[in-house]
């Protein structure tokens, strides 16, 4: 029978975790992780409950959550570790993916320095982009650490097949009405791209139903002008040939 693993003293969990000693103790006197018990000698003592916490704490840590807002989350009533786990998880595959597409276009701009002996600044600028807009700087500038979170439950939610499709619809979408923007808007093109804009606007905000609050961050950031030049967003000239289109339309 499985008993689980016996306490560790703060040393023995430092060297299995690989953090250091004086790690634990800044989260000890945070009130992130607090051991659950003591020796005799009045040894600090680490066990399971302390051990699940350890690893939110730095999986979380990790994700770029701030360390007061972690305890935060720990603290609260509803926490729940399978689901934080799950989200975890989610957001760390899609982490992964990400720094995959940031490592191949570091790539890209090493293979033409090799090949030629110059930076092509083209290719070391696109290397820029791919770290500067990747999707961690993106709602770290935008969203607020709680916003962060729900987006990261949504994503947990919804099948990863179904937020690959729409992201390529949304895509090619979006390449169909910037080749379109010169088109009568009272034409049958025309009029197309807007059904399909307004099936895909439906198919993608249904995944949002109970988290209005997102919704309204969403809205906030395109009046601002926050995703403006960022090519997998809709952009101001997008929505104005899309309203064009309406207007047309109307009766």
């Amino acid at each position: 029978m499985n008993t689980g693993p016996h306490p560790y003293r703060i040393g023995e969990l430092a060297a299995r975790v690989g953090v250091s000693v004086r790690t634990l103790h800044h989260y000890d006197r945070l009130g992130l992780v607090q051991p659950s018990a003591r020796s005799e000698a009045g040894y600090r003592l680490y066990g399971e409950p302390d051990f699940l916490r350890l690893q939110q704490v730095l999986t979380l840590r990790c994700l770029g959550f701030p360390l007061r807002r972690i305890r935060d989350v720990l603290d609260s009533e509803d926490f729940d570790v399978a689901a934080s786990l799950h989200v975890q998880r989610v957001a760390l595959r899609e982490r992964i993916e990400e720094l995959q597409r940031i490592e191949s276009a570091i790539k890209g701009a090493l293979d033409a320095q090799e090949r030629s002996g110059v930076w092509d600044w083209d290719q070391v600028l696109t290397a820029a982009a791919a770290a500067g807009n990747s999707r961690g700087n993106i709602m770290e500038r935008y969203y607020t650490p709680e916003q962060m979170a729900q987006f990261a439950e949504l994503r947990a939610e919804t099948p990863p097949e179904e937020i690959k499709a729409v992201e390529r619809e949304w895509l090619a979408l979006l390449a169909d009405v910037r080749a379109s923007r010169g088109l009568d808007p009272a034409s049958a093109e025309a009029k197309a791209l807007v059904a399909r804009w307004d099936g895909l606007q439906e198919r993608t905000m249904a995944h949002f139903t109970g988290k209005p609050g997102l919704i309204e961050a969403i809205g906030r950031n395109y009046e601002a002008g926050s995703f403006e030049g960022m090519d997998r967003a809709p952009q101001a000239e997008d929505f104005a040939f899309i309203q064009r289109v309406r207007e047309r339309s109307a009766p």
